[in-house]
């Protein structure tokens, strides 16, 4: 099975509260860049998981324009969530997902699923990431890739 992970785009640095945040003109650009480098990857993606924040949900809208597929909101997606709980989401969930959130959380998700030093891999605005795994645990996945923008 395959999870994809991917950091929204560049956004604000000025908003009323941090979940406001938009995406700028250069984030949306680099969204619609990376998400045309592998979207012959994300064919199998079921389902886009989005973080209820402003910049990942019109990251996770620019993904699903693209590749043709829903996006449902998870409160559990936000930076300072427990990877844990979203690890348990995707085993119960027997789909391929393609979360939309922030750092820190999904170098931490990614490099735990990995089995690889958290913190290895710092995932920059607009980044997309593909754990294979035969079994949704930590240290079962291979990092098959991980595009940053250009």
């Amino acid at each position: 099975m395959h999870a994809f992970f991917m950091r929204h785009g560049e956004a604000t640095t000025q908003a009323e509260s941090d979940m406001a945040r938009q995406l700028t003109l250069d984030g949306r650009e680099d969204v619609v860049e990376t998400i045309a480098r592998c979207q012959q990857e994300l064919t199998i993606v079921d389902d886009i998981w989005a973080s209820p924040y402003v910049r990942a949900q019109q990251t996770a809208q620019l993904v699903s324009e693209r590749i043709h597929k829903p996006v449902i909101t998870q409160d559990f997606l936000t930076p300072t969530d427990n990877p844990d709980k979203i690890l348990a989401a995707l085993r119960n969930a027997e789909k391929t997902i393609l979360i939309v959130s922030h750092q820190p959380l999904l170098g931490t998700l990614v490099d735990r699923l990995a089995g690889l030093e958290t913190g290895r891999h710092r995932m920059g605005t607009s980044a997309i990431a593909c754990i294979e795994t035969d079994a949704m645990m930590y240290g079962c996945g291979d990092l098959l890739w991980l595009h940053q923008p250009e």
